[in-house]
């Protein structure tokens, strides 16, 4: 297989609905509809349980989540961390030990940044088959396809195990162990492996926990937080628009009673009669 790989399948995302023609009534368009949020605060559990204990979320705090948690869920969320290193965010809070001089462990606060699961790309690589586990900040602009190749990526792995799906393809590449085969991968060998099952966590809201509704779910918080101002530009956009429209016909019924005179005056010179 080389270097190459199968393409993604295209799905219906939500913030990215932009057809007009049988939407606008409905009001489901780019400029109405912005973010799917249930499915961001289950994608959010997903990560949580799933993603994080190998992907990391740099540069975000738990009040981040406020978009879509109330505070005492961040304050839960966040205390049901250890913080150890020395927080630069909030260092008030971090007190050495007075023996050691080392910094304790606390509980999380929700000004705190996401910990990470490992100090230094070093260790992740050595943790998973001498690959890092890549950062998940902008991972739906980081790679091509976006959120169709994330969908398509972490739900392609079950080729080959089960009766009712494809098998093998003949040019597959022998796999070492550890890996895994993934057509959607570059070369098709894959060092994660698959990471979602039917029902491996349960959804607050009662949704049943299938493999394409976490892969869903997790691609809608993955853009969420690669893009965290969308809704906010949607909502600009939308007064913007409202606003030059409004503008526009105020100006056009202004210069149409100030100006419509000399437009449209006709002058005559009648030469049979007398001017003065």
């Amino acid at each position: 297989m080389g270097g190459k790989k199968a393409h993604p399948i295209h799905h219906h995302w939500k913030w990215m609905d932009n057809n007009w023609t049988h939407k606008i009534v409905s009001g489901n368009t780019i400029l109405f509809a912005g973010y799917d949020w249930p499915a961001i605060r289950r994608g959010r559990q997903v990560y949580t349980e799933v993603f994080a204990p190998c992907h990391a979320i740099s540069m975000m705090t738990f009040q981040h989540f406020e978009a879509f948690m109330t505070k005492e869920e961040i304050k839960k969320l966040a205390a049901s961390y250890d913080i150890v290193e020395a927080d630069y965010w909030v260092p008030e809070h971090q007190v050495p030990d007075q023996g050691t001089g080392e910094y304790l462990a606390r509980a999380g606060l929700p000004t705190d940044l996401l910990p990470k699961p490992y100090p230094n790309t070093f260790a992740a690589a050595a943790s998973n088959n001498g690959k890092a586990p890549p950062d998940m900040r902008l991972i739906s602009y980081a790679l091509e396809g976006a959120s169709d190749y994330i969908f398509s990526l972490i739900t392609g792995y079950n080729w080959g195990t089960h009766e009712d799906y494809l098998g093998y393809p003949p040019w597959m590449p022998e796999l070492k162990p550890g890996l895994s085969f993934n057509p959607y991968y570059k070369g098709g060998v894959i060092a994660m492996p698959s990471p979602l099952s039917d029902g491996i966590l349960e959804y607050e809201d009662g949704t049943p926990a299938t493999v394409s509704q976490m892969a869903y779910d997790v691609c809608n918080f993955l853009q969420w937080e690669t893009e965290l101002e969308f809704d906010e530009k949607r909502a600009a956009l939308l007064k913007a628009m409202w606003s030059i429209g409004a503008l526009t016909v105020l100006i056009h019924h202004y210069s149409q009673k100030q100006y419509s005179w000399h437009i449209y005056k006709r002058i005559t010179y009648r030469y049979w009669k007398k001017t003065w």
